[in-house]
């Protein structure tokens, strides 16, 4: 139901189903397809039915060595929670149940959870103290939960049940998302808020099937390499009602329809798109060749539309989420359906026309100092005017946008070694504890 995580040369993921007890399951699969490794089996322990989570939803979210996520069902109130869980399989630890007593701090956590700082964010589909779902906060240890909002069933003026998953400002102070039901017309709406829960607003509402502002989503919204524009997609939208691709300001003007799709060329996106120099990737649930979906690209103005795979049952069918994770030249994801035993595929496919992403992180005022420069993958990280208490977090990336390093710093000099580094050229960021950026650079590693 979510996407693949790459880290150290491996993928990640979730079932929401199967694995020993039936309730889902985390695995691990080398590139090539070989070595899948069930790491997690959900109520695992022989503990009370469910007690761990069940039916994860979303995709793994990786800071430092430990995966987070949400599970969709189970927890003492059978209304899912939040865990954490190393990238080896072991400490699992159940950091959050959502509650069935008047679902106040939500219910069904569904998507998946963003870090900012040392919190995690993310949004649950129901409960909220109206029922329609919430977006919360929650220290990466389990503490300070926060309610930060709750949408709203008295008109659903502020959208109600979202599906998607937050994405962030560069700033690291405003949070955006959708919803699949609410807003002024009842199909779900665009929102901003900032991430202390305040400022929220309701950029666009969607219509209702066939218009072309789109209509209901599942996914996410991705944003430009400026952060000034955000690209999604609708279910029922545009003017064939098999959805649409679009993008609109991050400010809530200038809305665009891209592509309207219309049963061939894909058919009920559910998923998010994926952002590579001018290029949009993405799935649809439905439609193509075999009407069991496809993979597409489009540019960001809306051009040189693609159908570059059609998913036709056996190799795989209704990538329902269809989120996508590129390395170089090859696609990696999921799907729902179809594949040897009708219950979903993992796959890769190579398109060599996907630019290098090689896009540097924005600038912003530098506080820091970074050497040698180059170096052999040992880093010392100097930080100007440090003050006792704040914990600035580096994330190292490499030039195909894969994280390869996180680490939390919390003196004036810090010293780090790359795992396993490997020669070229890395981007890295620091934000401070509440999430803002406060520097970016890059580095050599020869």
């Amino acid at each position: 139901m979510g996407a693949l995580t790459l880290s150290d040369g491996m993928l990640y993921g979730m079932a929401s189903d199967g694995g020993t007890h039936n309730y889902g399951y985390i695995f691990s699969i080398n590139r090539n397809g070989s070595n899948f490794t069930t790491l997690w089996n959900f109520n695992d322990t022989g503990v009370a039915l469910h007690a761990n989570g069940s039916n994860p939803n979303g995709s793994l979210t990786l800071f430092g060595n430990k995966f987070y996520g949400m599970t969709f069902y189970g927890g003492p109130s059978h209304n899912g929670n939040i865990f954490s869980i190393n990238k080896d399989g072991s400490g699992y630890k159940d950091l959050w149940d959502f509650d069935g007593g008047g679902d106040t701090n939500g219910k069904w956590g569904i998507g998946s959870l963003i870090v900012v700082g040392k919190k995690l964010y993310g949004m649950t589909e129901l409960g909220g103290t109206q029922s329609e779902g919430n977006i919360f906060c929650i220290d990466t240890n389990g503490s300070n939960y926060k309610n930060l909002w709750n949408f709203d069933n008295g008109g659903d003026t502020n959208g109600s049940r979202p599906f998607g998953d937050l994405t962030l400002s560069p700033s690291g102070t405003v949070l955006y998302g959708m919803t699949n039901q609410g807003g002024t017309n009842s199909y779900g709406n665009i929102f901003s808020i900032d991430t202390n829960g305040s400022h929220y607003k309701n950029l666009l509402s969607f219509g209702s099937s066939g218009t072309t502002n789109g209509s209901s989503t599942y996914g996410s919204l991705t944003l430009s390499a400026s952060g000034t524009i955000l690209y999604g997609m609708s279910i029922y939208g545009g003017t064939h009602s098999d959805g649409n691709v679009f993008s609109i300001q991050t400010n809530g003007s200038n809305y665009k329809d891209l592509l309207d799709f219309s049963g061939t060329d894909g058919e009920y996106p559910h998923g998010t798109l994926t952002l590579i120099g001018n290029t949009l990737y993405g799935t649809t649930a439905q439609g193509g060749v075999s009407d069991s979906g496809n993979i597409f690209s489009i540019d960001t103005n809306g051009t040189n539309y693609r159908n570059i795979f059609s998913f036709n049952g056996t190799n795989g069918q209704y990538p329902e989420t269809g989120d996508l994770t590129i390395s170089g030249d090859t696609i990696f994801g999921m799907t729902l359906n179809g594949g040897t035993n009708y219950s979903g595929t993992i796959y890769s496919f190579i398109d060599n026309s996907i630019p290098l992403a090689t896009t540097e992180l924005p600038a912003h005022t530098n506080k820091f100092d970074l050497y040698p420069n180059p170096n052999n993958g040992a880093v010392t990280i100097s930080i100007k005017n440090y003050e006792s208490g704040i914990t600035d977090q580096i994330s190292v990336y490499n030039m195909l946008g894969e994280v390869v390093y996180n680490t939390n710093l919390t003196q004036s000099i810090s010293n780090f070694s790359l795992p396993n580094p490997v020669p070229g050229i890395y981007l890295y960021r620091i934000l401070d504890k509440t999430g803002n950026i406060q520097g970016t650079g890059k580095f050599i590693v020869g």
